[in-house]
């Protein structure tokens, strides 16, 4: 730990954590978008592929609560530093205003037992509310469609492209400002050599 991080005051901390939490889940988020699309390449018997689909779709469904949950607090512990840090004031008030969008979703996301009763619990509902086909879409044309990537809307409500990006950026300020990512160097200390002396060096016993 630097000597700039032993000063960051605790919300710089659970920031951070949130922030690196919500950048892992978006990673995973597209990680199981790239295996959603190779199981529709690749189907294999056609009476498991449901199961196989239904196992992702709700993988993916987790992992986007997960970063609507990461961002959520993340948008919290920036209010709170902006408070006690004014170098963080226009960066933390711009994050939590980017991200506000999402706070509407929270009773959404964590009920969805109205949705589904509206759609059915339907796959392509699902994909056609997050961008991935278009809205007057009847189903999912081919693989290339289940491609998550920047354009993925989370919680149908902001593009996962910019939401990370955003988050990475203000991530990244913080490392910059409090080297909170610095490892400790440990001092690498000489292993002194013990030199036993030659044979003719010894005294002899008489």
């Amino acid at each position: 730990m630097s000597r700039y991080a032993a000063r960051a005051p605790l919300s710089v901390y659970l920031l951070a954590d949130h922030l690196d939490g919500a950048l892992a889940a978006g990673e995973d988020l597209v990680a199981r978008g790239h295996d959603w699309r190779a199981l529709a390449d690749a189907p294999g018997e056609p009476a498991e592929f449901p199961m196989h689909q239904r196992r992702i779709a709700e993988d993916v469904r987790s992992l986007e609560l997960m970063l609507v949950a990461r961002v959520l607090k993340a948008r919290t512990h920036a209010l709170s530093l902006a408070e006690v840090d004014d170098r963080f004031r226009a960066v933390g008030n711009l994050f939590a205003s980017g991200t506000a969008i999402l706070q509407d979703a929270v009773s959404e996301c964590g009920d969805a037992r109205g949705e589904d009763f509206e759609t059915g619990d339907d796959i392509v509902s699902y994909i056609r509310s997050r961008g991935l086909i278009a809205p007057d879409a009847a189903n999912v044309r081919g693989a290339a469609d289940l491609t998550i990537d920047d354009s993925f809307l989370v919680a149908k409500r902001i593009a996962l492209g910019p939401l990370l990006d955003m988050t990475a950026a203000f991530l990244d300020a913080l490392d910059s400002q409090y080297e909170l990512f610095v490892e400790v160097e440990q001092q690498d200390y000489a292993t002194r050599l013990r030199v036993e002396p030659d044979d003719r060096d010894r005294m002899t016993l008489n």
